[in-house]
């Protein structure tokens, strides 16, 4: 008996290993985020991101707290823009055409990029949506954000964001 509660415990503690390690992604922060131009990443308009702040967004049109994340996304682009932030949303919706019904059914201030081959957000692993990363001018995580949380996740977003805007700022003499 003494024999199959150590086993249990033994598959009990894989379980819990396995399972801690869901919905992060394995892309940490003070690491570097992959470039975006070496992607195939779609767009109806074009872009530029050398030297800005971003706060990148992965979401999907059938998650609702994607479309619960979009308001505080536009009102974060609207008060930053300014300050060299850019939002990017990263959808990841198998067809095109269900990200542009969302799109037309919802307001969006901020870039949106289609990853249609599935190759940035397999590079990332991302794990569960939405996920964001906030990423300083030269490319590292400041911040990596899973989920969205109506009370916390935007007063999270600009903590990250105001610390690299100081840091910016001391950094060009501003």
């Amino acid at each position: 008996m003494l024999y199959h509660k150590k086993i249990v415990r033994v598959i009990f503690f894989y379980l819990i290993l396995s399972f801690s390690s869901l919905g992060f992604s394995q892309i940490k922060v003070n690491t570097k985020f992959p470039d975006l131009n070496t992607f195939k990443l779609e767009s109806n308009e074009s872009y530029d991101l050398k030297g800005k702040i971003l706060l990148i967004d992965f979401w999907a049109s059938w998650c609702l707290p994607c479309k619960d994340a979009f308001p505080i996304l536009n009102e974060i682009q609207k008060e930053y823009s300014k300050k060299d932030v850019i939002i990017v949303g990263i959808n990841v919706d198998r067809d095109k055409k269900s990200m542009s019904r969302f799109l037309k059914k919802n307001n969006c201030d901020f870039l949106v990029l289609h990853d249609a081959s599935k190759d940035l957000v397999s590079k990332i692993d991302i794990k569960s949506l939405p996920t964001s990363f906030i990423v300083a001018p030269n490319g590292i995580i400041e911040s990596v954000h899973v989920g969205f949380n109506k009370k916390t996740t935007k007063k999270d977003y600009i903590i990250s964001l105001n610390k690299l805007i100081s840091q910016n700022s001391r950094k060009n003499g501003k």
